[in-house]
């Protein structure tokens, strides 16, 4: 993954599994980001973007890389969070659930 001066910050983020469909997807290559981008050098900043499919996910880092960019995560969009929580079989919100399914 790339040097951490070459990151992108996404906020409010969701996975969905194509830009058509828009349904939540689990954390995982072949998947795409959604949300809004900070520091991105041909974007301006909170702009909401759709990536390119995913390819590597470090949860350990908070990271994910796309084919052209990499993001670290910041805030979950709550929606998604509770997406998440229910797949993992928690009915509460938990972010530690996204670890979860990226496993």
């Amino acid at each position: 993954m790339e040097q951490a001066s070459n990151l992108v910050s996404i906020e409010n983020w969701a996975v969905v599994e194509n830009v058509v469909a828009q349904n939540y997807d689990e954390l995982q290559p072949g998947n795409h980001l959604t949300g809004y981008v900070f520091g991105h050098a041909n974007l301006p900043n909170a702009v909401l973007i759709y990536t390119s499919p995913i390819i590597r996910v470090d949860l350990s880092r908070n990271l994910v890389e796309t084919r052209n960019t990499t993001y670290r995560l910041g805030e979950i969009n709550s929606e998604y969070e509770t997406w998440v929580a229910a797949r993992s079989g928690n009915p509460r919100k938990n972010t530690t659930a996204v670890t979860k399914i990226a496993s």
